[in-house]
Formats: structure tokens, C-alpha cells, sequence
């Protein structure tokens, strides 16, 4: 039967005359039926019922013999990615976070499923890293996987299921640092060359083209672009303000706004004539645009399209009413290839604005512009000017 929002109701089970409560098929005697003991019990398993997803933990029973088998590797994942599933979501839909939780677990659970948790130690954690590097995973993306692993155990202690020790040795574990390790390396995202923007934009159709240029004159992030509407922008004075709606960052309840200069208003102005709500880049007029420029022409009951020599063609799917991240990045991809240049992403784009703002303005003015609350992580953006080093050491060196 489907769950309801509905709790257990506390009832009387007459053969042993106790309080009771029937928790997903199974009984949980209270003790003396009518006691404050018995209330007090049944209220802990409610609240328990509600905070995980209408469930129980493993150890949440007082009932459960202490000669039980302990939680296995395999038992703990699944009730960990039930709270992941219930936890990493934003504005109703699944993040990126629960298919990276899925995959970094996926080496545990192969290794070590059916070992008792608390056995999980420092060599175990060590023994799944190298079975990531033998899966040719990179040496960044196994750190990040290894701290998601600890995090599952992090959460086990908070849910009293597993002794406070079990996280802290795994704790011990430092990160694979960069050559001296077998895991292979990526290159660090850099900025794109502004020649290279310039020899793309004649390739992108117009929507892609204008968020390729907002993009590079305000220094946001992809995801930041493609969701901008007219109702988030505040249109006064001779700055702009954007508002995101929703931000890579707002779980840590922090606000965002992106600054408006002169050029990124003329470039956005003409996406802003259009129903406020709206998302101002539209999948659809980059479809129509390609279509006149290809001189094609749409059959009346629209499900195929004929070119200039006549021959039909089976229409794609009905574009979205927005882009992703990951469609905008396709486009400016296959842009680069048509364009002869080294392929690049949108998110280099956010590199770029860094880098000369930080040349220009100096490493604080890059933080502001781009949100950040620690200089560190605007150096992570923002490359150091060699130049000007090269100049201080022509004086001084």
C-alpha cells in the first residue's frame, strides 16, 4: 500500500496487554498500555518515523537484541542513500550530488558489502581508493569520493549507528596528493583566449551568442545564465542587478547577485521584452533561427521539414523551454569545432572575467564580482599576472 503522510497510531495489543505501534509491517511494544512511558516511547518513534522518510533506522528499535547480527557495509549504503535521495534535492528535483554519492559508494559496496560497518577502517577506505585508481578515475575526483564515503560514516555516528571511532580513524586518511600517487591528473580549467570567443560567437545562434557574451562581461556561472528571467533582473540606475532564483550556494543560506555594468545591459537588454517569468534564452528560437538560415521550410502539420532540394527529414524533439548547462556547453562545443579552435566550456568563461579582473582591480575586486566568500577560492579562478612579476623582477632581480 502507498505511504501516507498519516503516523502509526499507538493502539493496544490485547494478547499481551501493551502499548504498541505497527512501524512499516513490524510491532514496537511500548510497555504498559496508557503509561506516560508508553506515550513517551511511541512520540521517539514518530519523531524518528517522520525525520527519516516514514522509516525506521536500524538501530532505532529499544527492542533490538543485542545479538543481532551488527550493520553491514551493504545495509548502511542503502539507508544512507535513502536519506541522500531525500536530502540533495533542490526546488523539488534531484541534484548532481546523489549520482555522485551512487558512484563513489559503488566501490564500497563491490570491496566490503558484506562487512560489518564497524570494521570499515583506514587500510579499507585506502584499499577502495585504489580500486578507483585502477578504474582510472582521476586523482581530484578520488579525493572528492573518498570525503563522500567518510561522509556516509559521518552520518551513521550522528544517527547513533555506528561508535564515534569508526569516522574518526577514516578521518586520518589524507587526501592522494598530486605526483605521488599513480591516480592520473586532469589539466586545471584555465580562461579562454578572446580570440577564440570572438571566432565562436559568429557560429552560436543568437540566444547561445548573447549568453556566451552576458557570460564573459559579468563573469556568472553557466547555471546562473541559462535560468535568467526578466523578473530577476532589477532594471534602475546605471548598474543592473540580477537576482538568481537559484544558486549553486543557497543551501548555505547565502544570497547572490550578480552586478550589471553598461556593456552585459546592451547585450541583455533586447531578451528582457518577453513575459517576466519567462526564461529569457530559449531553446526554440535557436531551433527557428537555425531553420531560416538553412533555408528550410516547415511542413504544415510540423512533424517533418523540407530543405531547398526538396528532401523531407524527420523533425528532432520538441526543444525544452530552457537550457541546461549541459545543452549550452554542447552548443558552444560544436561552435569551437565549427569555428576551427580548441574546444572550450562556459564555465572557462567565469576564468577569464576572473583573471583580468584580478590583473586589472586586484584579487579582492575578483572576489566580489564573483560571490566568493574566501580569497582562496577566488585564486582557484583567478590566474596570478605573470607579467607583472616579470616586470618586478626586470627592476628588482
Amino acid at each position: 500500500m502507498p505511504r501516507t503522510s498519516c503516523p502509526p497510531a499507538y493502539r493496544l495489543h490485547k494478547a499481551r496487554n501493551v502499548a504498541v505501534v505497527t512501524i512499516n509491517g513490524k510491532n514496537h511494544y511500548l510497555g504498559r498500555y496508557g503509561s506516560p512511558e508508553s506515550h513517551e516511547k511511541y512520540a521517539q518513534f514518530i519523531a524518528e518515523w517522520k525525520r527519516n522518510g516514514q522509516q525506521l533506522l536500524p538501530s532505532s528499535s529499544p527492542t533490538k537484541a543485542l545479538e543481532e547480527q551488527p550493520l553491514l557495509i551493504d545495509e548502511l549504503i542503502l539507508i544512507y542513500f535513502r536519506f541522500a535521495q531525500s536530502y540533495y534535492v533542490k526546488h523539488g528535483k534531484p541534484t548532481s550530488e546523489q549520482d555522485n554519492i551512487r558512484q563513489a559508494l559503488r566501490f564500497v559496496r563491490q570491496l566490503y558489502g558484506s562487512t560489518p560497518a564497524k570494521d570499515f577502517g583506514p587500510k579499507a577506505l585506502k584499499n577502495v581508493r585504489q580500486a578507483m585508481i585502477d578504474a582510472s578515475r582521476c586523482r581530484r575526483l578520488i579525493n572528492k569520493d573518498a570525503h563522500r564515503i567518510r561522509g556516509m560514516f559521518r552520518w551513521a555516528v550522528e544517527e547513533e549507528l555506528l561508535p564515534v571511532e569508526v569516522h574518526r580513524q577514516l578521518v586520518c586518511v589524507r587526501g592522494l596528493r598530486k605526483g605521488r600517487s599513480s591516480a592520473k591528473e586532469t589539466d586545471p580549467v584555465r580562461p579562454v583566449p578572446e580570440a577564440h570567443i570572438e571566432a565562436v560567437l559568429p557560429q552560436l545562434s543568437p540566444p547561445v551568442a548573447t549568453m556566451v557574451q552576458l557570460q564573459h562581461l559579468c563573469g556568472a556561472r553557466p547555471q546562473e545564465v541559462v535560468n535568467l528571467r526578466p523578473c530577476e533582473v532589477v532594471v534602475e540606475g546605471d548598474v543592473w542587478l540580477y537576482y538568481p532564483h537559484s544558486h549553486k550556494t543557497e543551501h548555505f543560506d547565502r544570497d547572490k547577485v550578480i552586478v550589471l555594468g553598461p556593456k552585459a545591459q546592451q547585450v541583455l537588454r533586447p531578451w528582457l521584452d518577453r513575459d517576466p517569468a519567462a526564461y529569457c534564452f530559449v531553446p526554440a528560437e535557436a531551433t527557428a533561427w537555425q531553420r531560416r538560415r538553412s533555408r528550410r521550410k516547415v511542413v504544415k502539420d510540423g512533424s517533418a521539414t523540407k530543405n531547398v532540394a526538396g528532401v523531407t527529414r524527420t523533425a528532432k524533439r520538441k526543444p525544452g523551454v530552457r537550457y541546461t548547462r549541459h545543452s549550452y556547453c554542447n552548443a558552444v562545443r560544436r561552435a569551437c569545432k565549427r569555428a576551427g579552435v580548441p574546444a572550450w566550456s562556459p564555465r572557462q568563461l567565469r576564468h577569464t572575467r576572473a583573471t583580468l579582473i584580478r590583473k586589472t582591480y586586484g584579487i579582492e575586486a575578483a572576489k566580489a564580482v564573483l560571490g566568493h566568500t574566501e580569497t582562496k577560492i577566488t585564486e582557484i579562478y583567478a590566474e596570478r599576472d605573470l607579467g607583472l612579476a616579470v616586470k618586478v623582477m626586470r627592476e628588482i632581480g
